[in-house]
């Protein structure tokens, strides 16, 4: 397991590269980023895309409650501080623990999916394809929660996905595209540890 920091160019790279691989294989309708993270990954998907001009962007938000707490203020504080070593091994312990939770106890999501009205009538329309996007897959709940929700209510949706990292080997759900898939975690621009230069 190790930790990788994305930022500026290096994160515009490795979106345009993960873009490449999904142009060679699929060509979607709609392009859904789920936020936060994938909210980011998804707008530059959607801009690199090659073709399609009347394809679509939406974005959905699936709030998990353990995300909430990486909000506290202090904490946020302290992760500012911290010597990237020590914030690396935090986020290694962290995807330990959630890896050993999942194992313990079948994660699920629950909550409520609100699809945009101009997305939902687009879908309706005919089959289409749809390109899910989040920033990394770790126990795949999420994905799952949105995925499962998509194929009930939209009769012949492909669904396909695309993150930049898996981050556990047995996810509830798999990217169909991803750049890493071998236990890589990946600090974001918009990650609580994230160390900005000054």
């Amino acid at each position: 397991m190790k930790v990788i920091t994305l930022l500026g160019s290096d994160f515009s790279e490795s979106c345009l590269l993960l873009s490449q691989k999904i142009d060679k294989e699929y060509n979607p309708d709609l392009v859904i980023g789920v936020l936060t993270g994938g909210g980011y990954v998804g707008r530059e998907i959607f801009k690199t895309l090659s073709g399609m001009s009347g394809r679509k962007y939406a974005e959905i938000k699936i709030q998990r409650p353990d995300t909430r707490q990486k909000e506290n203020g202090l904490l946020k504080l302290v992760l500012k501080y911290s010597p990237t070593f020590l914030l690396n091994w935090l986020r290694m312990l962290e995807s330990v623990v959630l890896e050993k939770k999942a194992r313990k106890h079948n994660p699920k999501r629950s909550g409520t999916i609100a699809i945009p009205n101009d997305i939902d009538s687009f879908l309706k329309e005919t089959p289409k394809n749809i390109l899910l996007v989040d920033d990394a897959i770790d126990s795949g709940a999420t994905l799952n929660l949105l995925k499962e929700y998509l194929e009930s209510h939209y009769d012949n949706a492909a669904i396909k996905i695309a993150v930049i990292t898996v981050t556990t080997p047995h996810p509830i759900i798999d990217a169909d595209f991803f750049l890493y898939h071998n236990r890589v975690l990946v600090r974001f621009p918009w990650s609580n540890d994230v160390k900005k230069k000054r």
